[in-house]
């Protein structure tokens, strides 16, 4: 018997590793060795199993033995796939130029070994992988060892370790202790044993890898360092968010998210490379597809993503939300046109620091005002559509006869003009001809500056039939609408004394009117709706002074409401938040608007609903 023997094949090692130990045993290179075997090098890079059976016979090794190797050393799986430990990784997540090792555990391997240093030095299967950085039994950053673009010379590790064996012993490729983190130890122990107690359970660990590293390095940002334990912190830190799942990743892209809308930052930048990787790398990689829906998601609840744009794979096929600019392009006006209604609908803040392009709202929310704003006329419109002067519009508006769309002052067309010409077609569809010259007959805007009798008033007897109007002949609009003067003159003394409603004895607190005001509710009868829908009590009584039908709640009433819905505005009154923030929970947490049977009641929301969001 000679005094040599063939070393037992040792814990994640690979085929390569023991192939360069029984070279180093036996004081021959790898290349005669493989020869002697009966199998060239090249056949074992190329993992022919004859190659590898022809091992096991030489070394006397059983199955198991050669399929712990095998294991840990990774075979073919497919084009660019490699099978590693149970796992499907892509090849260049094991297979790369550089190899990397810890030299403590070289150098304990020497240590234990009777013969030869380069026969104990044994190479880890785990070291191969591109997401490995730390050797958690030593607590040692895994260092380059070498670097060869060929495979022949790569995978020669008695070659290789031969070359640097001194600085092995020495210590000179020693680094500074690295402690593990969550994610060192969550990766060693699966690839040891391939259980999972994490979110990832179930996962491909190379998708797993590779979203940990991209997490960690959108959030810890751009301030990178070359110290070694900030080097592999993206790994450590994307892993302590994405372990816990979908809601906790979800939160950290939205703090990213936040963060880039103050500092005016697009997505690609706000989310570096994990967007750029995602979109360019794993745009279809099927394994990376929950994380391009949760950064997705992400992106069209705070950019305002045109419908068409590819983003992460997928066509937008809806718009969610609009910027101040991309909502002027959209309808065809200037972003300083559309801010004041934004302003005033409460769509956005009037103090933002954010660039127009920055500046974001709910696009569904708001599609009527935009739809609405190109339609908008300015007074000169106006007058000419409705038939009146110059004074005869600004009176009627002053009385709130006629509402503008809004009453920003820099918009300089704030008319409907609907609301003109259905007003001058009431009032003409219960006038009678009257000629051109009766004297007898005179403009309400005379009426009113003659009698001290508001036009309010003056309208309101006119829809009781309190007084007589006529029409002009030859001067059609509002300014040939005329009433009766000595009917005006016998008017009853409710018009004259200028009586207000709350002067009267009315029940209820306030008008529903004013209390959907109070609320942040603006127009189109919603809260009113609310109403005759059963959903909220109210008062049904006639006005004394106008004589219409109205509703009016207690005190008790819009308790009633305040417990069962909310509004944004009373949301952020109740809880301190800004409004946008508000909205921004309500997408986020897919708060809908309350609603039965299709029916809309507006900008309206059970608050049950709404608590769960904030909470």
């Amino acid at each position: 018997m000679l005094p040599v023997s063939n070393p037992q094949p040792a814990h994640r090692e690979t085929i390569y590793s023991y192939l360069s130990r029984l070279a180093a045993t036996w004081q021959t290179s790898v290349a005669d060795l493989a020869y002697d075997i009966g199998a060239p090098f090249k056949s074992f890079l190329d993992q022919k199993p004859e190659a590898f059976d022809a091992l096991a016979d030489w070394a006397v090794l059983d199955s198991q033995q050669m399929e712990e190797m095998l294991s840990w050393t990774g075979r073919r799986a497919g084009n660019v796939r490699m099978n590693f430990r149970g796992e499907i990784l892509v090849s260049r997540a094991l297979r790369n130029p550089e190899i990397k090792g810890c030299p403590v555990c070289l150098r304990e391997d020497s240590a234990a070994h009777d013969g030869p240093d380069l026969a104990g030095m044994v190479m880890r299967g785990d070291w191969q992988m591109r997401e490995a950085n730390v050797c958690v039994r030593h607590h040692h950053p895994l260092v380059p060892l070498w670097t060869f673009e060929t495979p022949r010379d790569r995978y020669d590790f008695a070659a290789r370790l031969r070359e640097i064996e001194t600085d092995i012993l020495t210590g000179r490729l020693d680094k500074l202790e690295t402690p593990p983190s969550a994610y060192d130890y969550w990766l060693d122990g699966r690839l040891e044993t391939g259980r999972d107690d994490t979110w990832f359970n179930g996962q491909p660990l190379f998708t797993a890898t590779t979203f940990c590293r991209l997490l960690g390095q959108a959030v810890l940002g751009a301030d990178q360092s070359e110290d070694t334990n900030v080097r592999f912190a993206p790994h450590a830190a994307g892993f302590d968010v994405a372990r816990h799942g979908e809601t906790a990743i979800r939160a950290a892209l939205d703090e990213i998210a936040t963060a880039a809308i103050s500092h005016h930052y697009e997505r690609n930048k706000a989310f570096g490379v994990l967007y750029t990787t995602l979109t360019r790398d794993y745009a279809v990689e099927e394994s990376f597809a929950p994380f391009r829906r949760i950064l997705r998601e992400c992106i069209l609840d705070h950019w305002p993503i045109a419908p068409g744009e590819l983003l992460l794979g997928e066509v937008v096929t809806e718009r969610r939300l609009h910027s101040v600019a991309t909502a002027a392009k959209e309808i065809g006006v200037g972003a300083q046109v559309v801010e004041p209604f934004l302003i005033e609908a409460e769509a956005i803040a009037q103090q933002d620091d954010c660039t127009q392009s920055r500046r974001v709202f709910d696009a569904q929310t708001h599609s009527a005002l935009l739809k609405e704003i190109p339609t908008l006329v300015g007074p000169a419109a106006m007058r000419k559509a409705m038939g009146a002067t110059k004074r005869e519009l600004v009176a009627l508006t002053e009385e709130g006869l006629l509402v503008p769309r809004t009453r920003a002052a820099k918009v300089k067309s704030p008319w409907r003009i609907s609301d003109g010409t259905e007003f001058v077609t009431e009032l003409a569809k219960m006038a009678d001809p009257v000629a051109e010259d009766a004297v007898d007959w005179e403009t309400l805007l005379l009426a009113r500056n003659r009698t001290k009798i508001s036009l309010v008033d003056l309208i309101a007897a006119i829809r009781e039939g309190q007084l007589s109007v006529g029409q002009r002949e030859g001067i059609p609009g509002f300014h040939g609408i005329v009433v009766s003067k000595s009917e005006v003159d016998d008017l009853p003394a409710k018009y004259w004394t200028g009586e207000s409603t709350e002067e009267m004895d009315v029940p209820g607190v306030m008008s529903a009117a004013e209390f959907a005001r109070s609320v942040g509710l603006r127009g189109n009868g919603h809260f009113i709706a609310l109403i005759e829908a059963g959903h909220i009590p109210a008062m049904q009584c006639t006005n004394p002074k106008t004589g219409r039908i109205q509703y009016r709640l207690s005190a008790e009433d819009i308790s009633n409401f305040h417990r069962r819905f909310v509004t944004v505005s009373t949301l952020a009154e109740e809880t301190g938040h800004h409004r946008n923030t508000v909205r921004n929970l309500f997408s986020r947490f897919r708060v809908s608007r309350f609603s039965t049977d299709g029916q809309d009641f507006g900008l309206i929301y059970l608050r049950s609903e709404a608590s769960k969001a904030l909470a």
